[in-house]
């Protein structure tokens, strides 16, 4: 630090008055920033999420609520002119217009991560969605399978295992079940993220975030055994675990199509299966056999905690049915 800049941060006329004078800078800057028109800050938060590498499919959903928001306010509003009651007057908007409670309340999550990263980039003072709660959704449940209904689909796709392809379908079933992988994540992994010996493998999940994912002695046996069956394929032209009977990238049609013949075998029709299903079915073993919410949420790459615990509940509601028919004063005879 040379003398000049020490002279200014310990004279005694500054020495005391630094926090206030930055803390006043500040201020005079976001009041400046506040005046910056919708349309611009709209700009900026999407260029963003680009160069932070957000999804496609996030970057998508940006555009599809703020194109809206832009609409219902005007490009050339300014971002500290927007005050609670135009948020309330827009979600009430998309409300009359048939909208459900569940894609207002997507159009909700949006706008509170646009003006809170106006206010991260000093742009804003405070949020005009601070004070506002998401639209109440329905507290549904997701789909899964039963013990019985995922025996006779393990079943099936063991009956299978003879044949190359008959192996790689039972692994894809056993994986899905047993780590809960996204269908996009499954088909993308590569085996150089794979580390066998950990039982973990290294995704690129939703939103372009990576995590790392486990698995148990049951898949790690059948991943071994599948990468032996795959090396003996001979020409391979992807580097992605689970490859088609050419040696290329297996696609998300094919793998859905592959769980549809298997369902189909095992006589489970009148139940959806599907890779999500699967994920959901996972979610809730996990939570059955005593994984925690916290684990849970990093296992499955959710931002929220209350997804998690979503099928803390589910599990709770399976003790309650469960704890109906094998109470002990219910069952003791008098």
């Amino acid at each position: 630090m040379n003398s000049r800049k020490q002279a200014l941060i310990f004279s005694s006329e500054n020495y005391g008055r630094s926090n206030s004078n930055s803390s006043t800078s500040k201020s005079n800057r976001t009041s400046q920033n506040s005046k910056i028109p919708l349309g611009e800050a709209v700009d900026d938060f999407t260029l963003m999420g680009k160069v932070d590498g957000r999804s496609e499919k996030t970057l998508n959903l940006y555009d599809y609520v703020l194109e809206n928001f832009l609409k219902h306010c005007g490009e050339d509003m300014l971002i500290a002119d927007i005050q609670p009651k135009i948020i309330r007057e827009y979600l009430a908007e998309l409300m009359d217009e048939g909208l459900k409670n569940t894609s207002v309340a997507i159009h909700h999550r949006v706008l509170n991560a646009f003006f809170d990263w106006l206010i991260e980039e000093g742009k804003l003072a405070e949020s005009p969605t601070r004070n506002i709660d998401e639209p109440n959704t329905p507290n549904k449940f997701p789909k899964v399978l039963d013990s019985e209904q995922i025996e006779e689909l393990l079943y099936t796709a063991k009956n299978w295992r003879k044949t190359w392809a008959g192996y790689r379908n039972f692994t894809i079933i056993v994986t899905f079940l047993d780590t809960g992988l996204r269908l996009n994540e499954l088909v993308n992994a590569k085996l150089e993220d794979l580390d066998i010996k950990q039982r973990s493998i290294k995704v690129h999940g939703k939103g372009a975030k990576d995590r790392k994912v486990y698995f148990g002695k049951r898949n790690y046996k059948c991943l071994k055994r599948w990468l032996k069956l795959r090396e003996d394929k001979g020409k391979i032209w992807d580097d992605t675990i689970f490859i088609s009977q050419n040696g290329d990238k297996l696609k998300k049609r094919h793998v859905q199509r592959v769980i549809t013949r298997i369902q189909r075998e095992a006589n489970l029709e009148e139940v959806q299966v599907s890779p999500h299903v699967l994920r959901h079915t996972a979610a809730t073993l996990a939570v059955q056999n005593g994984l925690d919410p916290f684990s849970l949420k990093r296992q499955f790459g959710w931002e929220q905690m209350r997804t998690a615990l979503r099928y803390v509940h589910m599990s709770d509601k399976a003790l309650q049915e469960s704890y109906r028919h094998s109470s002990p004063m219910d069952n003791f005879g008098s």
